[in-house]
């Protein structure tokens, strides 16, 4: 399967600049390898599960939440396999759910649930592209959270559900 977008936003980022639970951000790089590159569920659960409770934990978001959107959004872009592709989709609905955590607030990020959906609207139509998939309900969650214009999403959903 591909990655190549993704691996670009992956290389181009510092993540030592950036904070997770557990001060693990070194490790998040190869989790998001991992899960672009899975080609099974069991696969594509691992890799989730070591960036679920690292960067967004309960709804509570880590500084590097926000990098992880862009390469979430351009691993959309790339050839996945379907189960890797459900729990891109999955850890983007928690982050854009998200807020700061008391860590990043404490810091002066009260704002980091904000700019996640910001960077998340980038790459909207990738979202939009996921309701005609067995995604449909994560990607409808998402375009909830993060889109503006409400008469463009409607419009979407009537179409996707044949009505």
């Amino acid at each position: 399967m591909g990655g190549q977008l993704a691996e670009v936003e992956i290389a181009r980022t510092r993540w030592e600049d950036f904070r997770t639970l557990g001060n693990r951000s070194r490790g998040v790089p190869e989790a998001l390898r991992r899960l672009i590159a899975a080609v099974d569920e069991d696969e594509a659960m691992g890799a989730y599960w070591d960036l679920e409770n690292v960067v967004v934990v309960q709804g509570q978001l880590h500084s590097a939440a926000l990098p992880t959107v862009s390469v979430l959004l351009a691993g959309l872009l790339d050839e996945l396999s379907a189960d890797a592709r459900d729990m891109v989709l999955e850890l983007l609905q928690q982050i854009v759910m998200g807020e700061s955590d008391e860590t990043e607030a404490a810091l002066g990020h009260a704002d980091l649930g904000d700019r996640c959906r910001d960077a998340a609207r980038t790459g909207l139509w990738l979202v939009y592209r996921e309701l005609g998939t067995r995604r449909r309900e994560t990607a409808e969650a998402i375009l909830e959270r993060v889109e503006n214009d409400g008469p463009r999403l409607v419009a979407h959903l009537a179409g996707v559900r044949g009505t």
